[in-house]
């Protein structure tokens, strides 16, 4: 209802149809479930896993690597207090002395990085720990290989995406420039007493859905910005819309009221004016300086008189 300044009324007067029925008759909507404490924790290990994993720097998971295998080389140690446990060195089992500990500190180690030398090997009870452990270590070493990628990754989408951003508005400039200089040439050659003859009502029709493209462009800039660019930039974008509009509407008021019924021209010329109607200090959703305000105020009073 938007191209429909009388609302509901005029939309009636038109005689477009309505929808019926009682709609405070439907009630109000039920409240989604909410999900309980108890119906959190049950979700499967692997995923809190995942999600821990997720939720953790790439330093945090580098700790959590080396202290697995700090832990796991004191426990070796430890179980080989008992008989037939423990961990073996050419057959024989270590002792409990310092050296040993190193010793077994180095064996989880190996274990951890999946090497495997077979100098030191594990019996009895450590065997089930060195494959948990062996498990553990690989996958958060590839967890923390996963997230070097991903990061590197993250960083080239983003140059992507401003180099294009820069791009954009490289072309939204210089498009501005063009057809608001296309504009000014039609205007001028109205203005000097020459009737619009068909061939110059075509160029105005084109320069319209040029602008009107371009238009467009800059209303999703600042309703909904990838990036936020410069604000000589977009000083530079908004001085030329204002001197788009400005042109435009001294070019309609040469074009002769018969011939300003065409069809492409007044479609073109109520979207222009639609989305500069739009473009105001107040209305778009982001703050910016007050003279980009006062530019977008400016679009904004062109919109009506071309709208008028």
């Amino acid at each position: 209802m938007r191209d429909f300044d009388g609302g509901l009324a005029e939309w009636e007067r038109e005689g477009l149809p309505l929808e019926s029925g009682d709609l405070l008759s439907i009630g109000p909507l039920p409240e989604p479930p909410r999900r309980s404490a108890e119906t959190a924790g049950t979700r499967p290990v692997a995923a809190r896993v995942s999600a821990w994993v997720s939720s953790r720097s790439i330093g945090e998971l580098l700790g959590a690597w080396l202290g697995i295998n700090l832990v796991c080389g004191v426990v070796y140690w430890l179980v080989s207090f008992l008989p037939g446990h423990g961990l073996r060195e050419q057959g024989q089992p270590l002792a409990h002395g310092a050296n040993q500990l190193a010793e077994a500190i180095y064996f989880s180690f190996v274990t951890g990085l999946s090497i495997g030398f077979g100098d030191i090997v594990p019996a009895g009870l450590v065997r089930v720990l060195a494959v948990l452990q062996g498990a553990a270590c690989l996958l958060l070493f590839g967890a923390i290989i996963s997230k070097l990628v991903s990061t590197r990754q993250d960083e080239l989408i983003g140059e992507i995406h401003r180099i294009a951003f820069e791009d954009r508005l490289g072309r939204v400039r210089t498009n501005l420039h063009l057809v608001v200089s296309e504009i000014q040439e039609i205007s001028e050659a109205c203005g000097s007493g020459k009737t619009a003859t068909d061939a110059m009502l075509t160029r105005i029709e084109s320069a319209a859905a040029v602008f009107d493209g371009e238009l467009r462009a800059v209303h999703d800039l600042l309703y909904r910005p990838q990036a936020t660019p410069e604000e000589d930039v977009l000083e530079s974008i908004l001085a030329h819309v204002d001197g788009g509009m400005r042109e435009f509407v001294h070019l309609l008021d040469c074009i002769p009221g018969s011939r300003r019924g065409s069809p492409a021209l007044v479609t073109n010329v109520r979207s222009i004016a639609g989305h500069a109607r739009e473009i105001c200090g107040e209305c778009v959703p982001r703050e910016y300086a007050p003279h980009l305000k006062a530019w977008m105020d400016r679009i904004q009073d062109r919109s009506r008189m071309l709208a008028a």
